[in-house]
């Protein structure tokens, strides 16, 4: 159904919304100062976000450097930064123009292509007009209203009352707002021969989705794009919207999908309005929402997704949900499951919850995960955590690297060089092995993966004798001549970097050391 309805505020009186209205009214008082002291609060609000909002910090660091590899690493952080600066001042933007009446600020619109809106307006077939996260969004939104009525998709937020205060600014400044799960809703809305503004550049997942390149990577494409072109044979236009901040003024231009558009190819119809979005970002990149996890969605799942250290999902499952998410599954040892959807799904007594929760070996595990994916170790990737309070237990469905056991192997081992960066990264993370079965080590691509990494324990450093034990051990594991045991000792102490090389030859020698040749 179309989101028309706005909640009463008086339902919003309970003490756990106050910190939400102090929040509020704060905004209010600074959506109506000077446009200079907007701009420099918005300034200092982005730079403070930029310090403590270490996710979203972390996910535009990953993006920015994905997209602009041509920059060097200090243009990449410059923009970075300024990404943050430019976040913070479309923060207070957004909440002026949702507190303000758009009149006021009419002045500062500068309309570039508005004949190419004319013309598709003319042809009563409603118009589609695709834009991306900016910054600027909600308030040129706001500018744009005055000329063009139009009607926008939306996602929920969590904080009801926010979400009230958001729905309420894009009522008075949209004729429609519709839920972006209500697609009939935004289908009629084209019907009548109107103007639907929809964002297709945030990753929500691989249903109905295609892998098109976007800034030369491959990102999941939602393909909402095409059917909504094609239900009405609406035409469609990309919007491009930035802010002009020594002229004070807001630019919006109307490019136009030259046809045919859709084209009958989903791939190629996602991979044209990436390039053109795409386009639009580069005129002023800093102004682009980079903290969405828009390369999360990959072909072979959470494993490619390049966010390895962003936090785990996590939610408790009540005994139905349980029941669902295991339905058809196969049972495995160590109390873990082999669920139909391919991953596995580990359990472990007690709930994760409170002071001590990171102690817990669901979220160890989990840490120590990332540590080594983030660092080149391939391992198991947790792709959700489940509290199951019903039985005070805490779970993780997790993705197994494939590969046979090294004890499997044989036909193919593991080249020396490979076994020594292996265990050299280990021990450089400050990790050793509290024990190595073989059938926790695989053979993946002529890697070696670690199975279950609470097979580790991580110390600040790894101490020589640690290190000989280590070595000890993943060499009586794999069938090596003496020739390939020596190249495997020389390549792990080339990469262990060790300030102490000497020393630790020494005490392989006095301890006769297996690993010794």
């Amino acid at each position: 159904m179309a989101t028309q309805t706005l909640p009463s505020f008086r339902t919003f009186l309970h003490p756990r919304h106050w910190l939400t209205w102090v929040g509020v009214a704060v905004l209010f008082v600074i959506a109506w100062l000077p446009y200079v002291m907007r701009m420099a609060i918005g300034d200092l609000l982005g730079r403070l976000l930029f310090l403590v909002a270490r996710e979203r910090r972390y996910i535009t660091t990953i993006n920015i450097r994905r997209c602009f590899p041509e920059l060097s690493p200090a243009a990449q952080d410059k923009l970075i930064l300024q990404t943050f600066v430019e976040y913070g001042i479309g923060l207070i933007e957004t909440t002026t123009g949702w507190m303000r009446p758009p009149e006021h600020f009419k002045h500062l619109l500068v309309l570039s292509g508005a004949e190419y809106m004319d013309a598709a307006l003319a042809q009563g077939r409603g118009v589609l007009m695709l834009g991306a996260h900016f910054s600027t969004l909600d308030f040129s939104a706001n500018l744009l209203g005055l000329i063009y009525p139009f009607g926008v998709t939306y996602r929920p937020q969590r904080n009801p009352l926010f979400d009230a205060f958001m729905l309420r600014g894009r009522l008075r400044n949209c004729d429609s707002v519709f839920d972006r799960r209500d697609v009939r809703g935004a289908f009629r809305h084209l019907k009548q021969g109107k103007i639907l503004w929809y964002a297709p550049d945030q990753d929500y997942g691989n249903e109905q989705a295609v892998y098109a390149p976007f800034f030369g990577r491959t990102a999941a494409t939602i393909t909402a794009t095409t059917r909504f072109a094609a239900f009405n044979n609406s035409p469609v236009l990309l919007v491009r919207h930035h802010r002009l901040s020594e002229k004070r003024k807001y630019v919006i231009e109307f490019i136009p999908v030259t046809p045919p558009f859709p084209s009958g190819d989903e791939m190629a119809d996602a991979t044209r309005i990436n390039k053109m979005l795409e386009t639009a970002i580069r005129m002023d990149p800093t102004q682009y929402l980079w903290m969405h996890k828009r390369f999360k969605t990959q072909p072979h799942g959470k494993p490619q997704s390049p966010y390895i250290l962003a936090s785990t999902p996590r939610r408790a499952l009540t005994p139905a949900l349980y029941e669902k998410l295991t339905a058809e599954s196969t049972p495995l040892p160590l109390n873990r499951l082999q669920l139909q959807s391919g991953l596995q799904l580990w359990r472990y007594p007690g709930l994760a919850r409170g002071l001590f929760a990171r102690r817990h070996p669901v979220m160890q595990l989990d840490a120590m995960s990332k540590l080594l994916r983030n660092n080149g170790v391939v391992t198991v990737t947790v792709d959700n955590i489940f509290l199951f309070p019903f039985s005070k237990e805490t779970a993780l469905t997790c993705f197994i690297p494939r590969g046979e056991t090294l004890t499997n192997a044989f036909t193919h081992p593991v080249t020396p060089d490979r076994a020594a960066l292996f265990l050299g990264r280990i021990h450089e993370l400050g990790c050793h092995f509290a024990s190595m079965e073989p059938d926790n080590l695989l053979l993946h691509n002529n890697r070696i993966a670690v199975l279950d990494p609470l097979c580790l324990q991580r110390n600040k450093t790894t101490d020589n004798r640690a290190r000989i034990q280590d070595l000890n051990r993943l060499l009586a594991l794999l069938p090596y001549s003496a020739q390939q045991r020596a190249q495997c000792i020389e390549e792990y102490l080339q990469v262990c970097h060790t300030a102490d090389i000497p020393k630790l030859r020494t005490l392989m020698q006095a301890t006769g050391s297996a690993a010794n040749p």
